[in-house]
């Protein structure tokens, strides 16, 4: 009986049709949607600015239609992807444009002791382009919006001086100057230190790589060391005993390695044991895990293969290293190997599939080494409270 879905798991496919599918859309969506909210907010108090005689009325109607279908627009470019390869994914900049002209025409409706409140919105709009802007970027902004007010305040105050007093509109210039170097200011400290941040979690995303890496990766080879060969077997163990897959495990060991050692040394031991690595994973599927199980011992594993679907390409293995170059030092050295194949059933240990694979292991070497040995399958074992398949 299946259980019933929680509120985030019903609620999760509707909020990535409505946001996005992935996680930076969903996050500029959000952002654009406020964005329209705050447009919409500030129109209705316009609106209710211009019924008590604070805002000139004619700015409504050139508000809401400016303003909201291009914030609309904004929203299902970036909800559809549209601007994803861009260099502004959020197409914050054309918003901010757009926001400096909306508060300049604001300041210019309103009444002679209101003006100031576009001031709040300015700041607004500063400080949520800290969050995507450079500081480059925020210094533009801030000196436009410092020159286009300050232009409109000295022009009005000329052509108009009753309406827009040349000493009002000073001190309000100069509240402007003194308030947006120390956003500019804050805006740059805030991108260093995101950015030292993202810097730091990068060195820390590479560090906990290379300890990943010295943790479950053989140092010579490359390939998956023992420790995490061992955890991967027994994800394959859990797999089975769920959802029935079984996989088979071949032990493999390099004929004579020893007497390569002695005669050639260690070094091209070691060339040997990555020339085979690398040998090795090039017969074997991408799911199949090639692991150095110790010395100059390797363990395959093949998810949801039976023995006698693995042994090809361990045979194919064996014709390519007739004719592989091993060693630079030795190249007219040449290796084989020796392999014993199991099955691992559900009702064995691993241990006791990996003391099968060992023992067809030193089958194959009795019979003369150079050759794949296949495990017997034990037999299926039934509970004594189960009733025989039959």
């Amino acid at each position: 009986m299946s259980q019933p879905l929680t509120f985030q798991q019903a609620i999760t496919p509707l909020m990535h049709w409505v946001l996005g599918p992935d996680r930076a859309t969903r996050s500029r969506v959000i952002g654009v949607a406020l964005c329209l909210m705050v447009y919409l907010l500030c129109c209705l108090a316009a609106s209710e600015a211009a019924k008590v005689g604070i805002m000139a009325s004619w700015a409504i109607p050139v508000l809401l239609s400016v303003t909201i279908p291009i914030n609309v627009l904004v929203l299902v470019l970036v909800r559809m992807g549209k601007t994803r390869q861009s260099k502004d994914p959020a197409l914050m900049m054309p918003q901010n444009i757009l926001a400096l002209a909306s508060i300049t025409l604001s300041y210019v409706a309103l009444g002679p002791e209101d003006r100031g409140l576009v001031f709040v919105l300015l700041t607004l709009v500063i400080v949520f382009g800290m969050y995507t802007h450079t500081p480059q970027q925020t210094m533009m902004f801030g000196g436009a919006a410092m020159l286009l007010l300050g232009g409109i305040m000295a022009v009005l105050s000329r052509v108009n001086p009753t309406y827009y007093p040349p000493t009002e509109e000073l001190i309000r210039f100069e509240l402007l100057a003194g308030c947006v170097p120390v956003l500019i200011y804050t805006a740059h400290q805030l991108v260093q230190w995101r950015n030292r941040l993202r810097q730091q979690r990068a060195e820390l995303t590479q560090a906990l790589a290379t300890v990943q890496q010295l943790v479950t990766r053989d140092t010579l080879t490359g390939l998956v060391n023992r420790r995490h060969m061992q955890e991967k077997l027994e994800a394959c163990v859990y797999r089975q005993e769920r959802y029935g897959e079984h996989f088979s495990v071949a032990l493999i060991d390099l004929d004579h390695f020893k007497r390569i050692n002695d005669q050639y040394g260690h070094r091209v031991g070691d060339e040997v044991l990555l020339g085979f690595a690398q040998a090795a994973s090039s017969v074997l599927r991408d799911s199949d895990v090639l692991a150095r199980w110790g010395g100059e011992e390797f363990l395959i594993l093949f998810p949801d293969t039976e023995p006698e679907q693995a042994r090809p390409p361990l045979q194919r293995l064996q014709a390519q290293l007739v004719h592989r170059v091993m060693s630079a030092r030795e190249p007219a050295l040449r290796v084989t190997f020796s392999a014993g194949l199991s099955l691992h059933i559900a009702s064995a240990t691993l241990d006791h599939t990996l003391e099968r694979a060992d023992a067809a292991l030193y089958a194959a070497k009795d019979q003369g080494r150079n050759r794949v040995v296949l495990a017997p399958r034990p037999p299926v074992m039934i509970d004594d409270d189960e009733e025989p398949p039959y």
